[in-house]
């Protein structure tokens, strides 16, 4: 059994101050550059339906986001705001595991980068360590 722990981070909050966040540090591949592209500040997100990541790194990840498959994105930001998105499968990189999963690129800049469950976190049991720690095994 493989097993993988971060850390929470610290961040800014502009209601709350200081919060903790469960942040993975995950690679995808470029099939555009053909090269592992390290993305270090990913929210693990139980409540995401798919992982998501914004146009500008997207458009790093694949030379055309516009091929993927057409989507919309709700709560992401404000359960009032829904972003349009593509899908695409990609090759993902925890550590030394790999696998492959589906990413929404958003058409927006200003969406975070998450880790959410479909064939991400489902993949894994997943451990909460209140305000400590994320750990993923698999």
């Amino acid at each position: 059994m493989s097993q993988f722990s971060f850390p929470y981070t610290q961040q800014a909050h502009p209601i709350f101050g200081e919060v903790t966040r469960p942040l993975i540090k995950l690679s995808l591949f470029s099939v555009r550059f053909q090269e592992w592209v390290s993305l270090g500040k990913v929210l693990a997100d139980t409540g995401a339906d798919i992982s998501v990541v914004p146009l500008p790194v997207g458009q790093v990840l694949v030379p055309r986001v516009e091929l993927g498959q057409p989507i919309q994105l709700g709560g992401v930001l404000s359960s009032n705001l829904m972003v349009n998105a593509f899908v695409h499968q990609m090759q993902v990189r925890i550590e030394n595991y790999h696998f492959e999963m589906p990413v929404a690129i958003s058409t927006a800049s200003t969406i975070p980068p998450i880790f959410g469950l479909q064939h991400a976190l489902d993949r894994f049991k997943v451990s909460f360590v209140y305000g400590k720690e994320f750990i993923l095994e698999i």
